[in-house]
């Protein structure tokens, strides 16, 4: 079945990722992430644009973060102007009345690749970003506001922050992905943040890292390989899957059973894995594009319910057979059926709302070409 949009946003840049924060009581707040390239000589042009439409938007307010700007567009400046790096992007801020978006905020960055919300700090949600500037930053979400906490400088400004990921098990560590082939191991302290350790993993772009335990980690990359990483001893992986057919994309972790494990790849398939032998899937479902991100369902109600973003062929929410999605031992192999479809042209942000809705939650979606968000039901 085929979802209808219940609202949709121009995000003027292409769109890439989109969170909905998890803390009670910041179930209404959500981001979405952009990434542009811009010729040098189009950078200006942006800048006037971006300051104009922040100027017609009601309520919004905008932050620079990762580039200087120039409020002076006098031609006998012209010559003066410096652009920053082509890869530019915004970071937006929206709440939810029941499925209407209002753009609270925008943000001015560096493109951004991934963002993810801290699974701690609920007082005060925390949100970090990977940018194609070599950065990793964190925001803070107070007063229905996001402000910078702090910008580090995991590589040169050449190397793009592909993901991120928060553990759930340690507060402030974080693993990165970088498409020098790298991991980075970083963790926040009051002083700041710092990389514990960097270490190569992949022969091309990994484009996904998640967490997997206390001190092991998950990667996967173009070279069609998915890893699990030992972070205290990271020279050599503990696991390795060649058995994909193009490049794995995103890896989620069950939220309801701990061995449950989610992959993604380029080739439209997205594998289900008893992690503890993540070679021989579960379950393995064709879905209508290639994955690029994929999301358990928040409730346990819907434990086996997976919304994905299929780049070419848009979104659709996968159903597990309710036995397998809350197994304490997970075995055999099993059905997955397509319950939900929704079109996009170049489907790369998805994200189920924690908000208690019913039988069927909100989704906010975004696709790159068309630069478009939509809110939806599934």
């Amino acid at each position: 079945m085929e979802a209808t949009s219940l609202a949709q946003v121009d995000t003027l840049y292409s769109a890439d990722s989109i969170e909905f924060c998890p803390h009670p009581g910041f179930e209404k707040w959500f981001t979405c992430g952009t990434y542009q390239l811009l010729k040098p000589d189009e950078q200006a042009k942006a800048d006037v644009e971006a300051r104009a439409e922040g100027a017609n938007a009601e309520e919004a307010t905008t932050v620079k973060v990762g580039h200087s700007d120039s409020d002076n567009d006098d031609d006998d400046d012209a010559e003066e102007y410096t652009p920053p790096a082509p890869r530019v992007g915004r970071l937006y801020l929206y709440s939810l009345d029941d499925t209407t978006p209002t753009e609270a905020q925008r943000i001015e960055t560096a493109a951004i690749l991934d963002a993810k919300w801290s699974p701690h700090t609920p007082a005060t949600p925390e949100l970090g970003v990977a940018d194609a500037k070599g950065g990793l930053s964190v925001f803070s979400l107070a007063d229905g506001a996001l402000s910078l906490s702090e910008r580090y400088e995991l590589a040169d400004e050449e190397t793009l922050v592909l993901s991120l990921d928060w553990s759930s098990f340690r507060q402030g560590e974080i693993i990165t992905s970088l498409s020098d082939g790298s991991l980075a191991h970083v963790v926040r302290r009051p002083s700041g943040m710092e990389t514990l350790a960097t270490w190569h993993a992949h022969e091309f772009e990994p484009w996904i890292c998640a967490w997997a335990g206390p001190d092991s980690v998950w990667s996967g990359g173009d070279d069609c390989k998915l890893k699990r990483w030992d972070v205290r001893v990271p020279d050599v992986p503990v696991f390795v899957n060649r058995r994909f057919d193009a490049g794995v994309t995103t890896i989620a972790p069950s939220p309801h059973s701990e061995h449950l494990l989610a992959v993604g790849s380029y080739d439209a398939h997205l594998r289900i894995f008893d992690a503890r032998k993540a070679t021989t899937p579960l379950v393995d479902v064709e879905l209508p594009g290639g994955i690029w991100r994929t999301r358990w369902h928040p409730s346990a109600e819907r434990a086996g319910d997976i919304l994905n973003a299929t780049m070419h062929g848009g979104f659709a929410v996968v159903r597990l057979p309710g036995a397998l999605a809350t197994a304490d031992d997970p075995q055999g192999s099993h059905e997955a059926e397509i319950i939900k479809t929704f079109p996009g042209t170049l489907g790369y942000g998805a994200d189920w709302c924690r908000r208690d809705d019913g039988d069927e939650s909100v989704v906010a979606t975004c696709s790159f070409y068309d630069h478009v968000m939509h809110v939806w039901r599934a």
